[in-house]
């Protein structure tokens, strides 16, 4: 495990902003954070929207104003023309044009009425588009109403011919009214007009202070959402970059690594789960360790363990090919069972087997008959060998070799070479009866002997056999040769050893020997033959 360092998450470039930290320390989650933010944002956004709204009913009231304004001055206009073309009609009518006289008096009179309709309408105009004219027209009104009596003197007069008199009133009682109607909407014409100017004027201000403001609150919501969204953001990517750097460094095997933010949100949690999860990791890296160590020595106590078995098998297979099965047991379940196997000089027992007639079978049959008679031969006194107790040294092709007392020594060996052979005899015929012919027959003799022999493994390595060497296996081999099919021959040491009566046979001249030998077989085969 690598050496702790001081902050491998740190870095100075990766340094938030007080700010930053202030808002990192707040104890709300990131989400509640989000939502103030955006709250924030959206009012921001709801004011500059209200601002621009109250900007725009503010425009279009100062607009609504200029043109009833607009309206007024209309209406003062058309009063003025009104007035005016009613005092060119009352001077023409009733004074530049006598001849009217002779008019009828209905016909004059609906003339001035319908001056005095025109008049009325305009000022009842004005007064239907703005309220605060009321007063004015209500004067107005009360003016052109009080010329009805004068047009009547100024018609009776006509028709008396009296036209001084209808100068007097035109000019003492009519054209004072209208010039003075004239001269008022002329006067209030001008005002409005300097109205209209003074609101156009404050509007186009106006308009220009709300553009500030919007424009200002505009640049500001901005900046605000743009400061709030890095705020928020540095307190997100901030923790996230310091607990990435933190949970590499634990990713590649540094679990001393420690990460410390700010920040009292999930990423604070989070931090603090990212430093158990190092301390966690580098126990358990140590726990770990250890155990490899220890399943390291363990694996080679399993090594020596498995060697000593191997060795143990491979003795075991070894022992198997030529020692029955508790005699392979004993070996190997003795402390000294190695020295059972060891070259020595000792007493034994051999016992060979031959078939006789085998050479003319193997010349007179199949190759395939041929092996399964020896197979079958091998088959049936392979487990009487192994029951005996007896070593089998070795197969010869048509003949075996079998071991009395070597290499586990055991009472009475003769007796019980002898019982093997007996046993022998009585299940050859019965096996090998499906396999013989005219052509050929086999038999079988069997030769017993006892004496000292050299004792040991032969061979090389990854092939080695048990062998017994000496007098005994060469006699045991002499005898053999010598018995016929269904006998068994056995030499006077082991004939003394056996219980059994026995018979003399002999005495036989045999290869390598120097004196004569006598041989010994079972009563019951001499009375047989």
């Amino acid at each position: 495990m690598q050496k702790p360092s001081k902050d491998d998450a740190f870095h100075p470039r990766a340094r938030p902003t007080p700010v930053v930290r202030a808002v990192a320390r707040l104890g709300i989650s990131i989400r509640v954070k989000l939502l103030i933010a955006f709250l924030g944002m959206t009012g921001l956004m709801t004011v500059i929207a209200f601002l621009g709204l109250a900007t725009l009913r503010q425009s279009n009231a100062r607009t609504e104003a200029l043109i009833e304004s607009q309206q007024r001055i209309e209406i003062y206009d058309r009063i003025y023309l009104s007035t005016n073309d009613a005092l060119g009609f009352g001077v023409s009518s009733a004074v530049a044009n006598p001849v009217r006289s002779s008019a009828p008096a209905g016909q004059l009179i609906n003339e001035m009425n319908d001056l005095f309709r025109i008049i009325a309408r305009a000022v009842h105009t004005l007064g239907g588009a703005q309220s605060v004219e009321g007063a004015r027209v209500a004067e107005f009104h009360a003016q052109i109403s009080s010329l009805r009596l004068v047009a009547f003197e100024i018609l009776q007069a006509r028709k008396a011919g009296e036209f001084d008199r209808v100068r007097t009133l035109m000019n003492t009682q009519v054209l004072p009214v209208f010039q003075k109607i004239q001269r008022s909407a002329y006067t209030r014409s001008t005002e409005i007009s300097e109205e209209m100017k003074n609101q156009a004027t404050e509007t186009r201000l106006a308009y220009e202070r709300a553009r500030r403001i919007v424009l200002i609150a505009s640049v500001s919501a901005v900046l605000l959402s743009l400061f709030a969204g890095y705020v928020i953001s540095s307190t997100i990517i901030w923790p996230v970059e310091r607990i990435g750097r933190t949970l590499s460094s634990v990713a590649s095997g540094n679990f001393d690594a420690r990460v410390q933010v700010p920040n009292q949100d999930e990423f604070g949690t989070l931090a603090e789960d990212a430093n158990t999860m190092s301390d966690k990791l580098g126990k358990l890296y140590d726990k770990v360790h250890a155990q490899r160590d220890q399943l390291a020595n363990w694996n080679r106590d399993l090594e020596h363990r498995v060697a000593r078995q191997v060795e143990e098998i491979s003795r075991s297979n070894r022992l198997r090919r030529f020692l029955p099965k508790q005699v392979t047991e004993l070996i190997l379940s003795a402390e000294d069972g190695a020295d059972l196997l060891s070259s020595r000089r000792g007493l034994v027992t051999v016992l060979f087997a031959d078939l006789r007639g085998f050479t003319a079978y193997a010349n007179a049959v199949d190759p395939e008959r041929v092996i399964a008679a020896l197979n079958a031969f091998h088959a049936t006194v392979g487990p009487l060998i192994e029951h005996s107790g007896g070593t089998l040294e070795r197969f010869l092709g048509d003949g075996l070799m079998v071991l009395f007392n070597a290499p586990a020594p055991c009472e009475e060996p003769g007796e019980k070479a002898l019982a093997l052979a007996c046993e022998m005899q009585a299940a050859f015929h019965p096996a090998l009866r499906p396999f013989q012919s005219d052509a050929g027959r086999l038999g079988l003799g069997i030769g017993i002997a006892t004496g000292q022999a050299t004792l040991g493994q032969i061979g090389f390595e990854g092939r080695l056999d048990y062998a017994a060497i000496g007098t005994a296996p060469n006699l045991a081999a002499r005898l053999c040769n010598q018995a016929r099919d269904g006998q068994i021959l056995m030499c006077e040491i082991t004939a003394q050893g056996v219980t059994p009566s026995l018979n003399r046979v002999g005495p036989f001249d045999l290869k390598g020997m120097t004196d004569p030998v006598m041989a010994y077989e079972p009563e019951r085969r001499a009375e047989s033959l």
